[in-house]
C-alpha cells in the first residue's frame, strides 16, 4: 500500500497532468483498503467463533470418551461376571446332561438299527412313510426329544404287531420280462409275499415286488394259491421261507435239471442215450421174459395140449416128433439143440445190458478227466482268483460222473433181474428136457427087460 502511495505522490510530482486520475484512483484503492479492512475483522471473528464451538465440541468429546470408558469398564466387569457364571452352569449342564449324552447315544443306534431293519422289511410295503420318519431320527443331531423317542417305539411296535399279521392289499408287481401289473398280495408276516401261486421277491432298494424267475415246486405253489384263495380267519397251510426269502433267492441261482444236464456237455448227452438205450433194451427183455414165463406156466400146467408158442411146447414137440427112435442118444442130441437155441433165446441181449451198465460209469469217467483238463486249462489261462472261471470244467467232471452212475446203476440191477428171471426160465426148460429123456430112458429099459 505504501508502495503504491508512493508511487502516486512520484506521479504527481513527475506529471501534475494526471493529478485528477490519480486521485480518483487513489479514492477507490482507498475504499477497497476499507472493504477488505472489514472483510478480515468478520473473518477474524468468525475464526474466534469457531474455535469457541470447536473448543466446546473437544470438551464434549472428552466427556463422552469418558461416559464410554466408564460404561466399557462397567461392561467388562459384567462380561467377566457372565464368562464365571456361564462356566458354572456348564458345569452344572454337563453334570446334568451325562445320562441324555448316553441316552442320545443309545438312541442314536436304535434308530440306527430301526432304519436298517424297515428297509429290508416287507412291511414297509403298507407304510412307506416309515423310511422318512426314521431317516428323520437317525439325522438328528441333538438331544432326543420325549416325541422322538415316542416315535421310535411307535415304529418298531408296529413291527413286531404286523410281522403276526396276514394281511392282503394292492401293489405292483413287476413280471420277469420287465412289464408290470397291479393285483391283490398277501403278506404272511414278515417272511413271503405272494400273488396268487406265486412267490414274490421284495425289492427293498425300489419298495417293490417282482416275481421269482424261477418259482419252488408244484406243491409248494399249491400252498400258496390255497392260503390267497383262502377266506379271511380260515387255517391254510403254507410253505414259509424262513431267511425272509433268502432261499427263495438261493432258488434262482441253482441250476434246473436241463442246465445240469447241459453242464455234461457231449459226453453228458453220450451217457444220456447210451442208459434210454439201455433202458429200452431192459422194457423188451422185460416183456419178453414175462410172456415166455406167462406161456411156459401155461403149457406145464397143461402139457396134454402142446404149442409151438413157447420154448416149453417147442421142446416137447421135438421129443414127440422123436419119440419113437429107440436111440437114447439120438433123442438127447435133438433135444439138447433144441434147449440151447431155447435158453439163447431167454438170454438173448442180457450180455449187452450187462456191457452198458459197465461203460456207462467209464464214460462218466471220460467226462470227469475232460472236465478236469479243462480246469486246469482255465488255471494256467486265468490263475485261480476267479473260481468262476473254473466252475464250468468242474461241474462237467461232477455231472458226467453223476450220469454215468445214474445209468450205471439201474441198468446193472435190471440186468440182475432179468439175468436172475431168464435162469428160472431155463432151469424150467432144462428140467423138463431131463425129464422127457429120463421118462424115455425109463421106456426103453423096460422095453428090454420085456425082450430079455
Amino acid at each position: 500500500m505504501k508502495r503504491i502511495l508512493i508511487g502516486i505522490v512520484f506521479l504527481l510530482i513527475v506529471s501534475p497532468a494526471y493529478s485528477e486520475g490519480l486521485i480518483d484512483l487513489y479514492e477507490r484503492i482507498k475504499v477497497q483498503a476499507s472493504e477488505e479492512g472489514s472483510r478480515n475483522i468478520e473473518r477474524e471473528a468468525r475464526f474466534e467463533s469457531s474455535a469457541a464451538t470447536q473448543k466446546q465440541m473437544l470438551v464434549d468429546v472428552d466427556r463422552a470418551v469418558a461416559n464410554l470408558e466408564n460404561k466399557k469398564k462397567a461392561l467388562q466387569a459384567e462380561f467377566d461376571g457372565n464368562e464365571d457364571r456361564l462356566a458354572e452352569l456348564t458345569t452344572l449342564l454337563d453334570r446334568r446332561a451325562g445320562d441324555l449324552g448316553e441316552l442320545f447315544g443309545v438312541f442314536r443306534q436304535t434308530a440306527d438299527d430301526t432304519q436298517t431293519l424297515l428297509f429290508d422289511s416287507v412291511v414297509t410295503l403298507e407304510s412307506p412313510e416309515r423310511r422318512d420318519e426314521v431317516a428323520k431320527l437317525v439325522g438328528s443331531k441333538e438331544v432326543p426329544t420325549i416325541a422322538e423317542m415316542q416315535t421310535l417305539w411307535r415304529l418298531l411296535s408296529q413291527e413286531i404287531a404286523m410281522s403276526g399279521e396276514v394281511t392282503r392289499f394292492a401293489s405292483t408287481v413287476i413280471e420277469p420280462g420287465g412289464a408290470s401289473y397291479e393285483t391283490e398280495v398277501t403278506r404272511v408276516g414278515l417272511f413271503n409275499v405272494i400273488a396268487g401261486d406265486k412267490y414274490l421277491n421284495y425289492l427293498a432298494e425300489s419298495n417293490s415286488l417282482a416275481e421269482l424267475p424261477r418259482q419252488p415246486a408244484g406243491y409248494i405253489r399249491d400252498t400258496a394259491a390255497d392260503l390267497s384263495a383262502a377266506s379271511n380267519g380260515a387255517p391254510v397251510d403254507f410253505a414259509i421261507d424262513p431267511s425272509r426269502g433268502a432261499l427263495l433267492g438261493l432258488l434262482v441261482q441253482s441250476p434246473s435239471l436241463m442246465e445240469r444236464i447241459r453242464q455234461g456237455k457231449e459226453v453228458g448227452y453220450a451217457i444220456i442215450a447210451l442208459g434210454i438205450i439201455g433202458m429200452f433194451m431192459v422194457l423188451e427183455r422185460l416183456l419178453r421174459l414175462t410172456n415166455l414165463s406167462t406161456s411156459i406156466a401155461k403149457q406145464t400146467k397143461n402139457l396134454d395140449q402142446v404149442s409151438d408158442a413157447n420154448p416149453l411146447g417147442r421142446l416137447m414137440l421135438v421129443y414127440y416128433e422123436n419119440r419113437h427112435l429107440e436111440d437114447l442118444d439120438v433123442i438127447s442130441r435133438k433135444l439138447e439143440q433144441v434147449l440151447i437155441t431155447e435158453v439163447s433165446e431167454v438170454k438173448k441181449g442180457l450180455p449187452t445190458i450187462k456191457v452198458l451198465a459197465a461203460i456207462a460209469p467209464l464214460m462218466g469217467l471220460l467226462g470227469t478227466v475232460t472236465g478236469m483238463i479243462g480246469t486246469f486249462q482255465a488255471i494256467t489261462l486265468f490263475g485261480t482268483g476267479d473260481p468262476k472261471l473254473m466252475a464250468g470244467g468242474i461241474s462237467q467232471a461232477l455231472i458226467t460222473t453223476v450220469l454215468g452212475l445214474c445209468a450205471a446203476i439201474p441198468l446193472l440191477l435190471s440186468h440182475s433181474m432179468l439175468n436172475s428171471r431168464a435162469t428160472y426160465l431155463s432151469k424150467v426148460i432144462g428140467e423138463q428136457a431131463a425129464g422127457m429123456i429120463a421118462t424115455k430112458a425109463t421106456e426103453l429099459a423096460e422095453a428090454q427087460k420085456k425082450a430079455a
